[in-house]
């Protein structure tokens, strides 16, 4: 009997389509801020100009428009910025209390993190100044448009500023992260360090709300308290990575990898077995069997040997059996260059979840075979 069809993947957000070479999305939570910009701003800005009417509560979703255009280009700074240092660039995705660029398997140094991490700020900062210029040469007035550029030109100064702040996630924290691994050469301690006092950012944000008198204020309450807890939590995210990088430290995809001797894919199963007694003869006593791989001369690595499944067949049979009829095959991007490490490995790995990688050397010979499961294990202790 046949059961319901599964449920198709619930969409992240609206797609609005390519900037740039870049993917945008735009985040179904967006929805909510928008919403709540309009419910606490409206009272404000009528308060502030009493003239506006109805005016207000388009002025207040005009707000919620440009601060994401603000957030958006904010984010393909960053992209961008990446993309000049070769990192591939995935997708950005506006979210509620701002946005994400997404970017692929980077190899990256603490002077190209530092630089994208500041790009960002740098766009909004860039932005306040504009407006500023914008609303000095502008007749000041309750109009919907200088109302709407005085909000986005506070906006941007407010997020351009405190983005700069020196604490994980914010963009101020990758700098502390890069200055940090500068000087350690350990990218898990300058983590560490930027997490640490991101978390004590948010504390000390909700602090200043309470001894300024600050949380009596309905909007300013709402916007602090939302902001102290998506730093905490990025923080204590970044820490658990920290801690998961620290057990990675120095190694490599070529280190955790187990030896793997490539065998031409039409081989049988007799001439592989030849291959590998080759292989082991002249080293030393005890030095494990390798890994095979099945390598095609056109198709690149075409499987890894099962050695369930080849020792299951008899030796009269073993000289007809074709080596990649006993083979767990490999994708075609299950490769993994022998000196990625760290937060590249782990990044490379997380993008494309197969169950085991095959390591290839500069020259694309191939070195060895990662299991995932033995990273996994690697990590957890």
């Amino acid at each position: 009997m046949s059961g319901p069809a599964p449920a198709a993947p619930r969409s992240p957000g609206i797609p609005l389509g390519r900037i740039g070479g870049v993917a945008v999305t735009l985040s179904w939570s967006w929805f909510v801020i928008a919403a709540v910009t309009v419910l606490l701003y409206t009272p404000v800005l009528l308060r502030a100009y009493p003239g506006m009417g109805a005016l207000a509560y388009a002025a207040a979703l005009g707000f919620a428009v440009t601060l994401a255009l603000s957030v958006l280009l904010h984010e393909l700074a960053h992209a961008w910025t990446g993309r000049a240092f070769g990192w591939p660039t995935g997708r950005i995705v506006l979210t509620l209390l701002g946005g994400h660029t997404h970017f692929g398997e980077v190899r990256t140094t603490p002077l190209a993190s530092a630089v994208v991490s500041l790009a960002g700020p740098a766009v909004n900062l860039a932005l306040a100044a504009a407006g500023w210029a914008l609303l000095r040469a502008a007749d000041p007035g309750p109009g919907l448009g200088w109302v709407l550029l005085d909000l986005t030109t506070w906006a941007n100064l407010i997020v351009g500023v405190f983005n700069v702040l020196p604490g994980l996630p914010l963009d101020g924290g990758r700098v502390v992260e890069a200055l940090v691994w500068a000087a350690t050469g350990r990218e898990s301690r300058g983590t560490a360090v930027a997490a640490w006092t991101g978390r004590a950012l948010a504390a000390g944000l909700l602090v200043w709300a309470a001894a300024t008198g600050a949380w009596r204020h309905a909007p300013t309450l709402v916007v602090t308290v939302l902001v102290a807890v998506f730093m905490w939590q990025g923080a204590t995210a970044s820490l658990r990575q920290a801690a998961v990088l620290s057990r990675l430290h120095g190694l490599t995809a070529g280190s955790l990898a187990r030896t793997a001797l490539a065998v031409d894919a039409r081989a049988s199963l007799a001439e592989t077995d030849r291959r590998v007694l080759d292989w082991l003869d002249g080293r030393a006593p005890g030095t494990a069997v390798p890994q095979v791989v099945a390598v095609d001369p056109d198709r690149g690595v075409v499987g890894v040997l099962a050695a369930a499944a080849a020792d299951a067949v008899p030796g009269p049979r073993r000289g007809e059996t074709p080596l990649t009829a006993v083979v767990h095959g490999v994708d075609a991007d299950a490769v993994l260059a022998a000196e990625l490490g760290e937060e590249a490995l782990l990044r490379a790995v997380a993008a494309r979840p197969h169950p085991r990688w095959v390591v290839t050397a500069a020259d694309g010979a191939v070195v060895g075979v990662l299991e995932t499961a033995a990273l996994e294990r690697r990590l957890t202790g």
